[in-house]
């Protein structure tokens, strides 16, 4: 069956909504009249009657009659369809994806492949340049045609936004589950790929990631695999064309962190090559995007400068958003999450990366006020780099998270599906609990993890983002921004399990006690922090350096050598090299303080460290905004190379003491020897306390 593009986009105007739809409205969205809009409903009711659904049109409202599981087969089946005709969104993508890959296009030639005027192309090209970043242009020459002026990295970038807006990260997580490949045509693939990618590659491509994030110790979103899988798959079939990225100087210092050795690896895996003949350049690339990932938790690269630049930043965005909505935020779970957010944030920024985020219209439409604060409060806490309203639009998401919140008493559990980040997930969970507070129990889970999670417990509904196609359960299908019809629906539904035998599951259910299994665990983890924070008092000390030192070097030396008293066989040459001469600066001053912190892990360390030291003379040492200050008063904090996850995160507690807690720092330029060291062994027993609850 063929639709034309107007047609299709009045169909998935219907199944997007939800509801009924204003026909000016539609109108509008599409830029045509209404009259153009009445002659194209013919074609939409036959398509309609097909699949047991009636388009009901009464005093210009448009309505979409039928069972919520023919709406969903249609749904499914939609992307199916072939139509006769491009969009003029989707002719501007299919002309930008041939400038991206052609050196240079004729006007007559384009009109023809895509059966329109040479003005629409000229008018489609002044769109496609509103829309191009700053430093990319499009160069129109008589005689030769038009071009693309951007070079390979920029070129990847549109690529694969390009690849973002016509492949969602939901519809390629479901290509890749084994489940899901039979129902999905190769045609259907090829054509939603835009020709940027052979479903080849791609399929080679997503087993040599799937394998790496099995095998890596960080926890890495569904949408952050997804989008690995794009950039590297185009950066493949780039090269493989001959198009390669140059080796410059960011390049060196890419080299230097270990996801250069992880990037070269994969590359060499999917082009079948030893790892030191893939470009240093090609590495370099993918190390960016690599570091670029967003991390569900920030807990295991510690003890980078970055990880402190972060806290500090979050620390200052949550007071100047306080301060602009007048009112005091929870922040303990708001500065979780934007920490784990920002990380990979702040380093997109720093290379320039762009991402994209499919929400970004909704979020700017429904919290216009939140998403004005959250841009101002930003652009004056980081100044580095300019931000795009997509990043912007992932910290409202935050936000408005942490201000849905409610608490309340509630009576039902649910499986929250969400390919999305933590931010909109959260939104999502937190609107649910306030909406419908008798949802007491809701858990967020990944497209990959919902069915062995859904065979370990019970759960009286599961809500889903992503339209899981046929499944043998029920779920209600939600955007990621609940509308007011689809809550109504959820607690409609949750009544109606107030009576029989959904009732007395979830009765049973808050009455679970602790397995065996789930007791020796507890029990064997508190055991593991207690471990680990007994070495770490034990080999605590806070002592005075009555020498005028002079350099950042002697200062580092005497300290290294300090350590000698509870650790002979330390390696002092290797440390002081380790803070020194490993590229990256481990010690660093925070801002605001006369506190520098002296941070490291390497094979030579085999136990903990947490020490603080007094200067008698001042010192200048960099801060990391890249300005100098002086400093009299150093925290020395050292771990094994391999530590296990426990003893990081211990590690970082005690890191974020000299960042977020003011009675500390000023404890530590103020007080006495006694006083800290109390302070520091109350803070320390009170991370375990709050470990046991």
């Amino acid at each position: 069956m063929y639709l034309s593009a107007r047609a299709r986009l009045i169909l998935e105007q219907l199944l997007i909504n939800k509801r009924s739809v204003l026909m000016n409205e539609l109108a509008e969205d599409l830029s045509v009249s209404e009259r153009s809009i009445r002659r194209d409903l013919k074609e939409v009711e036959e398509v309609l009657d097909s699949y047991k659904l009636k388009l009901v049109k009464e005093h210009g409202i448009l309505l979409l009659n039928g069972h919520d599981s023919d709406k969903q087969r249609f749904r499914w089946q939609l992307m199916d369809l072939s139509y006769n005709e491009y969009s003029p969104e989707e002719r501007q993508q299919k002309i930008l994806k041939l400038l991206l890959k052609e050196e240079s296009l004729k006007l007559v030639g384009l009109a023809n492949d895509l059966n329109v005027t040479v003005s629409t192309i000229g008018n489609d090209l002044t769109k496609i340049e509103e829309q191009l970043p700053k430093n990319v242009e499009i160069e129109r020459k008589r005689g030769f045609g038009v071009s693309l002026k951007a070079d390979e990295a920029q070129k990847r970038r549109l690529m694969s936004e390009l690849f973002g807006q016509q492949f969602p990260d939901y519809q390629l997580l479901k290509f890749f589950q084994d489940k899901s490949r039979d129902l999905v045509t190769s045609e259907r693939i090829e054509g939603r790929l835009l020709d940027l990618v052979s479903e080849p590659l791609l399929k080679k491509v997503e087993q040599t990631i799937k394998i790496w994030r099995n095998n890596n110790l960080e926890t890495i979103s569904d949408e952050a695999y997804a989008n690995l899988i794009v950039h590297i798959s185009i950066s493949v079939e780039r090269m493989i064309a001959g198009n390669y990225i140059q080796a410059c100087t960011s390049s060196d210092e890419m080299t230097s962190y270990p996801e250069f050795i992880t990037a070269q690896g994969l590359l060499a895996d999917i082009l079948e090559m030893e790892p030191e003949f893939v470009p240093a350049g090609e590495a370099a690339y993918i190390t960016t995007h690599l570091r670029g990932v967003k991390t569900t938790e920030s807990t295991i690269h510690l003890l980078e400068n970055d990880e402190l630049e972060v806290m500090l930043l979050v620390n200052k965005l949550i007071e100047r958003v306080e301060s602009e909505l007048k009112q005091e935020l929870p922040k303990e779970l708001l500065t979780k999450g934007l920490i784990a957010h920002l990380r990979p944030t702040l380093r997109r920024l720093q290379q320039g990366m762009r991402i994209y985020n499919p929400l970004i219209h909704s979020i700017k439409q429904d919290y216009a006020d939140l998403f004005k604060v959250v841009r101002r409060a930003f652009d004056q806490v980081y100044k580095k780099n300019s931000a795009p309203d997509e990043e912007i639009g992932y910290l409202v998401l935050h936000f408005g998270a942490v201000l849905l919140q409610l608490e309340s008493e509630n009576s039902f559990s649910g499986l929250v599906v969400c390919a999305s980040g933590i931010g909109t997930s959260r939104m999502l969970v937190t609107r649910l609990r306030q909406r419908i507070p008798q949802l007491k129990k809701l858990e967020t889970v990944s497209l990959f993890e919902l069915g062995r999670k859904k065979a370990e417990g019970h759960y009286n509904i599961i809500i889903s983002t992503i339209d899981l196609g046929s499944v043998d359960f029920d779920y209600f299908l939600v955007s990621p921004i609940l509308t007011e019809r689809e809550l109504s629906q959820i607690s409609v539904f949750l009544k109606s399990l107030h009576n029989g035998y959904h009732k007395q599951i979830a009765e049973q259910e808050q009455a679970v006690q602790l397995t065996l299994l789930e007791a020796t665990h507890f029990l064997e983890q508190r055991q593991l922090f207690t471990s680990i924070v007994l070495t770490i008092l034990k080999n605590f000390s806070y002592s005075n350096l009555n020498k005028n030192l002079g350099t950042m070097e002697d200062t580092i030396r005497v300290i290294c050598t300090q350590l000698l008293e509870k650790a002979p066989a330390l390696d002092v040459e290797a440390l002081v090299r380790t803070f020194l001469y490993d590229g990256n600066w481990k010690a660093f001053g925070i801002p605001g303080t006369k506190i520098g912190m002296f941070h490291a892990r390497n094979e030579t360390i085999k136990e903990p460290f947490f020490q603080l030291f007094s200067l008698e003379q001042p010192i200048f040492i960099e801060t990391m905004d890249q300005t100098k200050i002086a400093i009299d008063r150093i925290v020395l904090l050292l771990a094994p190379e391999k530590f296990s996850q426990e003893g990081l995160e211990v590690i970082s507690y005690i890191s974020t003491l000299f960042v977020n807690d003011q009675h500390m720092i000023q404890q530590l330029e103020q007080g006495m020897n006694e006083e800290i060291t109390t302070y520091v062994v109350q803070k320390l027993l009170t991370f375990i306390e709050e470990r046991e609850k």
